[in-house]
């Protein structure tokens, strides 16, 4: 194959005189020398996506070397019947043809439609290359990506798994500065996808397809998403995670016989022990009326994962598996602080209160023994070498207390931060125990308190030093955009394009949970939260949110109707 050369990132101005552009910030030093205005740079996610319309004239029986991303034969977003002959390619490292989208036709003269003309699939494509198509540790798959592929690939144009993946993309894309229309398409095709998502929940043989429940986490995720912009949508989310666990229960242990229904299933309980945990993560400062509402919300969930268990019985468990039965119990124990903790002072709450202590400090037990049957190349590596850039750019902006390790890989990572945000919450309300029953206790549990105090300072040092891995030097230009982003290295080998590729679309999102944890402690040194909120702001500009607490673009109230009345048509009872 010919080598097509890789398209340039530099500014329009330099691409037509055809020299080479430096890509400074705000302008580019060409400009700035011949005193033009500089336009600007084209995002990656635009460069990523190359017309091969001539190539593929020339050379439209030389397909057969080519990897092919999944794609339905016709657009979810357009009722227009597609063209007889369709096929683009995506630039991989190096400008090569990494993966490619045919169509084949009869007529070998029928002329290729552009691909830019369909946002969508554009936005599909991205999707399965920058989210899905990455590899992943064998022992730190836990989430369902890893398995849509060979689903999608059976699926059909409006299916509910088809127009979920499409609806998730699109509003991925639309992040990314240049493509903030994607995300009203993604909108659209969500409520095409819960209605015929509805519609094969309650079909009895399509309630049991591994499509179904695929799509159901799909949607999840969309709303996921979303909540990350609108903090109103976050009970919608918990919504499709009962719903998915409703459908495990349904299906029953005769579906989970082959490797994909397994890892779905891991996939749900994983999802559904971390909504429990978020939906309790609000502070202790409540109301009764709060409280008791909370502990009922807490228990109603985690009646799923108590059922679940029983399956899991009969199942070997990987790394993050080991991970989510160790923090099952965090769950409980937070729905028990609430209520112990507003109860008013005599023995009998003391000794309620001193009981729950108890308990917190052998929950903490429990996880903390997790990393001792890790592999070794599971272990964090300290980085030697970060090429941050110099300049006006002080490295305290991407790194804190010249601390940076390095993983495996980037999911490796986040099941580390994972382990690290619930040894946080355990001894949070470890500390919280001690603080309320004050004296006489306080001499008993004096070094307790200061053993909680190091170990919530330590794992906030180790989330901290993580963020370097996962973010690097990006600052803006959305998911798909890594063009001269740097990460720390160990040994003198730069991370490689698979890292770089997952972590400029990924690493954001896998950090804010584990740093609003960080957030939350009330023992971190002096300055360090400010750090942290810094790093949220700038995972906030990555991603298009509008804050570092995650509250972003509002939705209108048509939109916000659409979404009630599509709920109203999607409910599910968790099983007692």
């Amino acid at each position: 194959m010919v080598y097509q050369g890789k398209p340039s990132a530099g500014c329009a101005n330099c691409r037509k005189r055809k020299i080479k552009c430096d890509e400074a910030t705000p302008a580019c030093s060409q400009c700035i020398n011949t005193k033009r205005t500089c336009p600007g740079y084209v995002p990656r996610f635009d460069l990523v996506l190359r017309d091969q319309t001539k190539s593929v004239r020339r050379k439209a029986q030389r397909k057969k070397g080519v990897q092919r991303l999944p794609l339905p034969p016709q657009s979810a977003s357009s009722e227009e019947s597609a063209p007889a002959s369709t096929a683009w390619a995506l630039s991989g490292p190096g400008g090569r043809s990494a993966y490619g989208i045919a169509k084949s036709a009869p007529s070998d003269e029928a002329i290729p439609r552009i691909f830019n003309d369909f946002p969508e699939q554009q936005a599909i494509c991205a999707f399965f290359l920058d989210f899905v198509l990455l590899p992943r540790h064998p022992d730190s798959v836990q989430g369902h990506l890893e398995h849509l592929l060979p689903l999608y690939q059976k699926t059909t144009p409006d299916s509910p798994l088809s127009l979920a993946t499409s609806s998730v993309a699109l509003v991925l894309s639309g992040s990314s500065p240049t493509r903030r229309s994607d995300q009203q398409l993604g909108r659209t095709i969500f409520g095409r996808a819960l209605r015929k998502t509805s519609a094969a929940i309650r079909n009895p043989a399509e309630s049991k397809k591994d499509e179904t429940l695929m799509a159901v986490l799909l949607l999840g995720l969309f709303e996921k998403i979303m909540a990350s912009a609108d903090a109103s949508k976050s009970d919608m989310t918990k919504m499709h995670n009962a719903g998915a666990a409703a459908l495990v229960m349904h299906r029953g242990p005769d579906n989970v016989k082959t490797d994909l229904a397994v890892g779905l299933l891991f996939s749900v309980r994983s999802q559904l022990v971390r909504l429990i945990l978020e939906a309790l993560h609000s502070s202790l400062g409540l109301t009764k009326i709060q409280v008791e509402h909370a502990i009922e919300e807490g228990t109603s969930f985690k009646r799923c994962p108590d059922a679940l268990s029983k399956i899991f019985k009969s199942l070997s468990q990987n790394a993050a598996a080991r991970l989510t039965s160790a923090t099952i119990n965090i769950a409980d124990l937070r729905s028990s602080a609430k209520s112990a903790l507003l109860l008013p002072k005599n023995t009998e709450s003391e000794q309620e209160v001193n009981d729950l202590l108890e308990y917190a400090i052998s929950v903490d037990l429990l996880v903390a023994a997790w990393p001792e049957s890790l592999p070794e190349d599971w272990k964090a590596k300290l980085a030697d070498g970060f090429d941050y850039p110099f300049g006006d750019v002080p490295k305290l902006a991407f790194v804190y207390d010249d601390k940076m390790d390095v993983y495996l890989d980037l999911w490796v990572q986040s099941i580390w931060n994972q382990y690290r945000s619930a040894r946080i919450k355990i001894q949070t309300i470890i500390l919280d125990c001690i603080s309320w029953l004050d004296t006489p206790y306080e001499h008993q549990w004096y070094w307790r308190a200061i053993y909680a105090k190091m170990i919530t300072q330590e794992m906030a040092d180790d989330i901290c030093g993580s963020i370097p891995f996962a973010l690097g030097t990006k600052t803006s230009g959305g998911p798909g955009d890594r063009d001269g982003v740097e990460f720390p290295y160990v040994g003198g080998q730069k991370a490689s394009e698979e890292h770089r590729r997952a972590a400029s679309a990924l690493g954001g999102w896998h950090l804010l949970e584990p740093m609003r944890s960080s957030l939350r402690t009330t023992c971190l040194r002096d300055g360090q939260k400010d750090w942290i909120i810094g790093q949220m702001q700038r995972i906030s500009r990555i991603y298009a949110l509008q804050s570092h607490k995650g509250v972003g673009e509002a939705v209108s109230p048509v939109d916000q109707q659409m979404y009630d009345q599509q709920f109203q048509r999607y409910e599910f009872d968790c099983p007692s």
